[in-house]
């Protein structure tokens, strides 16, 4: 089985080496603040801007996203690769979700998914309030579960393995 890693910015990545990965990696949004995956996905304009002025010369981006930023004159990153998705609604997945439909479209079977935690806190986003009703969330905590078994149903041969049940296989 062709094993790799997908990494989110949860903030159990902490628990993790990245350079101590063995596999092929996909990374999601600022993880080149810290770690440069084999393949960085992106989709957000902020993300996407923010990459531009640091230079990075290379992101692959959903299809939409891509149609939609490829000719903005503040995002000036010189590949940007669109990813096309079996099912239309992956487009508007979350980055890290698109990076597990990217792994198994390109063969991975057996995929290590470390720092998807949902709820509000990230590794990268600032937060400057406290009441937690007006904290933008990731995403809430149940998510994960269901779209992995989304994406399973489409891609029945892969194997999804997270950190976050000590690598608890989802099949």
């Amino acid at each position: 089985m062709p094993k790799c890693t997908v990494i989110g910015n949860g903030a159990s990545r902490k628990q993790h080496d990245l350079t101590k990965l063995n596999y092929p990696t996909f990374g999601c949004n600022q993880i080149y603040k810290e770690f440069m995956p084999d393949w960085l996905i992106a989709k957000d304009r902020r993300v996407l801007e923010q990459m531009s002025k640091d230079k990075i010369k290379q992101v692959y981006l959903p299809m939409m996203s891509h149609r939609a930023h490829r000719e903005t004159s503040t995002i000036m990153i010189p590949d940007m690769r669109p990813i096309r998705f079996p099912y239309f609604r992956m487009n508007s997945w979350l980055t890290g979700e698109i990076c597990i439909v990217f792994a198994a479209q390109l063969g991975f079977t057996d995929i290590d998914v470390i720092g998807f935690d949902g709820g509000p806190d990230s590794i990268y986003r600032e937060r400057t309030d406290t009441n937690v009703s007006l904290v933008h969330n990731q995403v809430p905590k149940w998510r994960y579960k269901h779209t992995f078994e989304k994406i399973l149903a489409y891609y029945p041969k892969i194997k999804i393995n997270t950190d976050k049940d000590f690598l608890k296989t989802y099949k």
